[in-house]
């Protein structure tokens, strides 16, 4: 009864999907009719957004599994979804046998499983490499494998855009390949040659939709050039601009609620914005007193800017899409982590500000504590000038072991643009030394400027 119970709501929820496919994307399938009627089944599909499998379960009349991270399943607010729809959790790059194990109980039992063999959605639209292992769930439960390729999708709702946009949908089921073609094969091969049949459907599809099929062969030979990057299409190049323009708008949206909050609970005052930079890359550096610091430093700035973040918080599977779409940079704590100073460096280079805390943690009294070295590098690897800025009275307002804020005043101050010359001159301890003396010595003038007593830094050397 309770089986029979799920096959009709799976179904009943099914029909709100198709008119939401149908009003919004204009969705056309090809050869469905290759889907068997019986028996379990894996759809291994490319990934182009967040919406491929409501996509590809649209025309199917069978019941399809998912598998989702285990952090989605786990959700508060989405996690009910999944468990309604029976999706089997996964812990990404891991070898989760658990997860393998309940992916060929569901495939036994009559169900379709759905899986995306790239791992991750695509940055560009193309087809990615498939990874290899996917195979052997076909080969253990003796279940068909249909390639199915999406296409429109990653216009619709590329990767680092916040909402989807309308627009037209094309999907194609392949033939259908037998356990016994996947077994006569190694899975490395497999998924090689499954690669390459995936990547001449998809060409048949935008041929069918009227749109110039990727150059594989081209974007190849690029990568293996000194800058190692392929050649984008002018679709992907109008895409990059829309989306720009699009974060830029939510900046500014978000920026201007942050600015009413702060002036509601804390009366802000900045003084010195003049010495922020018009134009081209900035590294601002300043003192942290809360978690409000991100907030202070860059409300009063019209430029647009992006920090770094804790690399758990985006984790988190709301509040990680919206740290993403605030600029917001992940950052893993107590290591040296080179794919987060790449992202930084490219960041300055497409002429943002960049908002650090070189103290690395928060103050436990108000006071600044010894810069730690490092930091110089990025502005002189991106050959951009050095904003020091110094944040007064967040500390009162939100001290690192009160739960919540309270209200208070807080001021933030700008100081002099640091060149690369003299960053390159000093070295990087050097450096350090020479910053921390710069911020204290900033803030014991703002705290004076404001009727405050400054901090007696000596006193705590003694």
């Amino acid at each position: 009864m309770i089986r029979f119970l799920k096959y009709i709501w799976y179904f009943i929820c099914g029909w709100p999907c198709r008119f939401f496919c149908l009003v919004f994307f204009k969705i056309r399938f090809y050869g469905v009719e290759n889907v068997p009627k019986k028996g379990g089944f894996i759809l291994l599909c490319n990934h182009q957004c967040w919406l491929d499998p409501m996509f590809v379960v649209v025309p199917v009349n069978r019941i399809c599994v998912f598998a989702a991270r285990d952090s989605l399943v786990k959700s508060l607010l989405f996690g009910w979804v999944f468990r309604v729809y029976s999706c089997i959790p996964i812990r990404r790059n891991h070898a989760d046998v658990g997860a393998i194990r309940d992916c060929i109980e569901k495939l036994k039992r009559g169900c379709g499983l759905v899986l995306y063999p790239e791992g991750t959605r695509t940055a560009d639209g193309r087809i990615n490499r498939l990874k290899p292992g996917f195979a052997l769930l076909a080969k253990k439960a003796s279940v068909p494998i249909i390639p199915v390729v999406i296409d429109g999708a990653f216009e619709c709702w590329p990767r680092h855009q916040i909402m989807f946009s309308p627009g037209k949908v094309s999907i194609q089921y392949g033939r259908q390949i037998s356990p016994q073609e996947i077994a006569a094969e190694s899975d490395k091969e497999f998924m090689s040659e499954l690669t390459e049949k995936m990547r001449k459907m998809q060409a048949e599809l935008r041929k069918k939709a009227g749109k110039a099929p990727f150059d594989y062969e081209a974007a190849a030979e690029t990568k293996n050039t000194e800058d190692n990057a392929s050649i984008p299409s002018p679709d992907v190049s109008k895409l990059a601009e829309k989306n720009h323009k699009i974060n830029y708008v939510w900046y500014c949206l978000w920026r201007a609620a942050c600015r009413a909050f702060c002036k509601v609970f804390f009366r802000p005052r900045a003084f010195n914005l003049a010495r922020v930079p018009k134009q081209g890359g900035f590294l601002l550096l300043s003192n942290h007193q809360s978690f409000l610091d991100p907030m202070l430093n860059a409300n009063p700035i019209s430029r647009q800017c992006c920090f770094a973040a804790r690399s758990t918080l985006f984790d988190i599977p709301v509040l990680g899409r919206l740290f993403h779409s605030f600029n917001a940079i992940p950052i893993k704590r107590g290591e040296a982590d080179l794919a987060a100073m790449r992202m930084f460096l490219e960041k300055l280079r497409d002429g943002y500000g960049l908002v650090l805390y070189p103290e690395a943690t928060r103050t436990r009294d108000g006071k600044i504590a010894e810069i730690k070295p490092g930091f110089s590098l990025l502005a002189r690897k991106a050959n951009i000038p050095i904003i020091p800025s110094v944040i007064d009275g967040a500390y009162e307002a939100w001290p690192r072991h009160k739960k919540l804020f309270s209200f208070g005043k807080v001021y933030v101050t700008y100081g002099q643009p640091i060149p690369p010359a003299k960053i390159v001159e000093l070295g990087d301890r050097e450096f350090a030394k020479y910053l921390t003396k710069i911020l204290r010595d900033m803030q014991a003038e703002l705290r004076l400027r404001v009727g405050r007593k400054p901090f007696d830094y000596e006193e705590g050397v003694e």
